[in-house]
C-alpha cells in the first residue's frame, strides 16, 4: 500500500521550493505528480547541473528535470508565472502525525546476496552502494566478504543504491530501493527479489583465421602455466588473506608477505616523512617495521618486520616465468587490500596495458588498499598496486601498479641489506591496537547533542603555540555534530560557495575519522594543533599563514614512562593546504594520537597518576613545549568511559 506525504505547510503557502521538490522525492511521491503541483505553485530556481544531479538522486525522472527547467527556471519560458502561487493550488493529503524526530544513532545491518537455480545462496562480496538519509548527505559503504556491511546511521527513511551494475552467473543485479533504518529492524536482505536483473545473452561463433591465430599464439604464451584446480576470487583471498597486512607510515595502507624471512612489499609514499613504520599483521597483533629498501621513483618500498610474530603468515607466491605469464592487454586480473582496512579489499578489472615497468588496469583503488598485490588468474603476484587520485574531477577509474620484474629487483636488493653485517635486528616487541569491543551508544547520543552546552574545560590544554584538545568518543561524536551544523550555517550564510564547501573542520583531513566514529571505537584521541587555528574549524577557502606552532611530534609520559599510542598521524592543520601552498605561506601540520583508555587507569594504589605531555615544533625541535595534565581532565576521560568499562557495549 503507498502513502503520500504532505508538503510542507511553507510550501502550500508561498510555492515549492527546490528543498520542497527534494523532500516530495523523497516521500516517493511520483515525478508526475510533483511537477504538476511545481507547475501549480514553484518558487523559482535555477536548473543547474548540480540541482539536476540532486534531483535524480532523490528518485526523479528525467522528464522531471526537463519540466522544471520549463516551469520553475526563470530563464525559461514558465519563469515569468512560476513564481505566482495558484490561488487554486490543491495541497496533498495530509499524513498521520510523524514520531518525534530521533536523533540517537544506530547500528544498520545490510546483507547482499542471491540465490541460484540449485538454491544455493551466493553472497555478493565488495558491491558497493550509497545510502542516501532523507536530508539527502550520501554514505558509500561496501559489502564484505560475506556479501554484508554494517554501519550507525540515524533513524529514517533512506534510498538504497548499488553504484554500478553486478554481474552474476550470467546475469545483471542492480538496486534501488526504500529502507527504514530503525533500532532492532532487523537485517536488510539486497536479493534479486528487489533487484532490477538483466539476464545477460552470449552469442558464439566460429573463430576466423586471424582469431585462430591470435588463439595459437595465446595457448603458446601461456603453456607454461602449471595445470592447476581454478580458484576463485574469494578462494584466492582466504588463501592469502594472513599474507596480507596493513601498514601505518605518514599515511595508513596496505602490504604484503613476499618472502618467508620477513620482506614486506608496500608504497613509498605511505611512509614519507614517518619517523617509524608500524605493521598491523592481524586484528590483536601490531609490530614495528624496518625500511630496507625505498624506491621513490616506482613507489614502492620493502619493509622487515619480525618473523616469530608471524608464524602462521603465508608468503604470497611472486611471479615466475616458468610457472605463469606476465598479463597482456584484456587479461583479468586480482587486487587484493588488507583485510582489516574494510574496504577495498578485493576488486577484479581488465588490463588495458603492460610492460615490464608497469600495469595498467580498471581494478578499483583507494587510498586503504594500496600497497597491496596485483594477482593475475593463476594466483601469482604480478605487480604492487600504487593509487594515484584522478587529476580532474569525474576523470575515469585508472590504477597502476608496478610490474614484477621491478618488485624482483627490489626484493633481491632487500635480501642482500638483511645478510649484510649492518643489517639491525628488527624489534619483535609487540604494538597496542585498537580495542575489539565498540563503545556504547548510548553515551554517545547523549553528549553528541548536547551542542554548546558542553562543558569542554576538562578536554582542553594549551602550551606555547599549540592547542590540545583530549576527546573521548563521546567528544569526537559532539565534534563532529558541531561540524555538521557549522557547515550548513555556511553554506545558508554564502550561497554562492555553498557548493565548493564538503567540510570545515580540519580533523576532517584524517582519512580514518569517520572509521572512528561509525565504528565507535573506544580509545582517546589526542589533537594537537596551532593556537593561530579557531577552534576547532574555520572558513574552508581562508589562506591561513601560520608560522608558529607547525607540530612534529608529541610524547606523553604516565609517572615518567613513555606511552606508546595506537596510532600517530600527522596531517595539515587546514582543509585547503594546497590554495595555502600555492599562495606561499606556510602549511602548518597537526598530529592525532590516539591511546587506549587503559593507559590512563588509576594506580594500583588508587590514585590518579601524573601525566605530562612533550610537543615538538617542527621549527624548533630540539625545545619541546611541555603541560601537564590536570588531575581533573584524567578524572574525566575515566568517568567518560564509565559504561564501557562495566560492560556496555550497545
Amino acid at each position: 500500500m503507498a502513502f503520500v506525504l504532505s508538503a510542507p505547510l511553507a510550501a502550500q503557502g508561498k510555492g515549492y521550493t527546490l528543498d520542497d521538490i527534494l523532500g516530495l522525492l523523497r516521500r516517493h511521491v511520483a515525478s508526475a505528480r510533483v511537477l504538476s503541483l511545481a507547475k501549480s505553485s514553484c518558487v523559482t530556481f535555477v536548473v543547474t547541473d548540480d540541482v539536476d544531479t540532486r534531483i535524480k538522486r532523490a528518485g526523479g525522472t528525467q522528464s522531471l528535470v526537463d519540466g522544471l527547467k520549463s516551469v520553475c527556471n526563470p530563464n525559461g519560458p514558465g519563469g515569468d508565472s512560476a513564481t505566482k502561487v495558484s490561488s487554486g493550488a490543491v495541497p496533498i493529503p495530509k499524513p498521520a502525525d510523524p514520531p518525534p524526530p530521533v536523533d540517537t544513532a544506530i547500528t544498520v545491518r545490510l546483507r547482499a546476496a542471491v540465490v541460484g537455480s540449485d538454491l544455493t545462496v551466493r553472497a555478493l562480496p565488495q558491491l558497493d552502494l550509497w545510502i542516501i538519509s532523507p536530508r539527502g548527505d550520501t554514505t558509500r559503504v561496501s559489502t564484505d566478504l560475506e556479501g554484508r556491511v554494517e554501519r550507525s546511521f540515524k533513524p529514517g527513511v533512506y534510498r538504497i543504491e548499488s553504484t554500478q551494475v553486478y554481474e552474476m552467473n550470467g546475469s545483471k543485479y542492480k538496486w534501488g530501493l526504500y529502507a527504514t533504518f530503525q533500532k532492532d529492524a532487523g537485517t536488510i536482505e539486497l536479493t534479486q527479489k528487489n533487484a532490477t536483473v538483466e539476464t545477460v545473452t552470449v552469442t558464439s561463433t566460429g573463430p576466423n583465421q586471424a582469431q585462430k591465430d591470435s588463439i595459437a599464439k595465446d595457448s603458446t604464451t601461456k603453456a607454461l602455466a602449471a595445470a592447476k584446480k581454478s580458484r576463485t576470487e574469494k578462494e584466492l583471498f582466504d588463501d592469502y588473506r594472513s599474507g596480507l597486512f596493513t601498514v601505518y607510515g605518514s599515511q595508513r595502507g596496505t602490504g604484503f608477505l613476499a618472502d618467508s624471512s620477513g620482506l614486506v612489499l608496500t608504497n613509498a609514499h605511505l611512509l614519507d616523512g614517518a619517523d617509524e613504520v608500524r605493521v598491523m599483521l592481524d586484528s590483536s597483533t601490531k609490530v614495528y617495521a624496518r625500511r630496507l629498501v625505498v624506491d621513490n621513483a616506482h613507489d614502492l618500498a620493502v619493509l622487515a618486520i619480525p618473523m616469530r610474530r608471524c608464524a602462521k603468515c603465508t608468503p604470497l607466491p611472486m611471479f615466475d616465468s616458468t610457472k605463469s605469464a606476465m598479463p597482456t592487454a584484456g587479461d583479468r586480473v586480482l587486487a587484493l587490500g588488507s583485510p582489516l582496512n574494510k574496504a577495498g579489499v578485493l576488486s577484479t578489472g581488465i588490463v588495458s596495458n603492460a610492460d615490464a615497468q608497469s600495469i595498467t588496469s580498471e581494478v578499483s583503488l583507494g587510498f586503504l588498499n594500496t600497497g597491496g598485490p596485483l594477482l593475475n588468474t593463476d594466483g601469482y603476484v604480478i605487480g604492487l598496486n600504487a593509487y594515484r587520485p584522478p587529476v580532474t574531477q569525474g576523470a575515469g577509474r585508472i590504477s597502476s601498479s608496478v610490474a614484477a620484474p621491478v618488485l624482483a629487483s627490489a626484493l633481491q636488493r632487500a635480501k642482500d641489506s638483511v645478510t649484510s653485517a649492518r643489517f639491525k635486528v628488527v624489534t619483535d616487541s609487540l604494538l597496542p591496537v585498537v580495542p575489539r569491543d565498540p563503545f556504547p551508544s548510548e553515551p554517545i547520543a547523549a553528549v553528541s547533542g548536547l551542542g554548546a552546552t558542553l562543558d569542554l574545560h576538562n578536554y582542553r590544554m594549551e602550551s606555547g603555540p599549540f592547542k590540545v584538545f583530549m576527546m573521548t568518543p563521546q567528544v569526537m561524536a559532539w565534534r563532529e555534530v558541531q561540524a555538521g551544523k557549522a557547515l550548513a550555517d555556511r553554506k545558508r550564510n554564502d550561497p554562492k560557495k555553498a557548493g565548493s564547501w564538503t567540510s570545515v573542520d580540519p580533523i576532517q583531513g584524517w582519512r580514518d575519522w569517520s572509521d572512528y566514529l561509525g565504528e565507535r571505537r573506544a580509545v582517546v584521541v589526542f589533537n594537537v594543533t596551532s593556537d593561530k587555528t579557531a577552534f576547532p574549524f574555520y572558513e574552508p577557502d581562508k589562506i591561513q599563514g601560520i608560522d608558529e606552532g607547525n607540530f612534529k611530534d608529541m610524547k606523553i609520559y604516565r609517572d615518567g614512562v613513555e606511552i606508546v599510542p595506537v596510532e600517530k598521524i600527522r596531517i595539515p592543520a587546514m582543509l585547503n593546504a594546497d590554495q595555502t601552498k600555492a599562495a606561499g605561506k606556510n602549511v602548518a601540520m597537526q598530529g592525532i594520537y590516539v591511546y587506549r583508555v587503559e593507559d590512563f587507569a588509576p594506580r594500583a594504589v588508587g590514585t590518579t597518576a601524573a601525566y605530562t605531555i612533550s610537543i615538538y615544533d617542527a621549527a624548533k625541535p630540539a625545545a619541546p613545549f611541555k603541560v601537564m595534565v590536570l588531575g581533573s581532565s584524567v578524572e574525566q576521560m575515566w568517568k567518560d568511559f564509565t559504561a564501557y568499562r562495566f560492560g556496555g557495549r550497545r
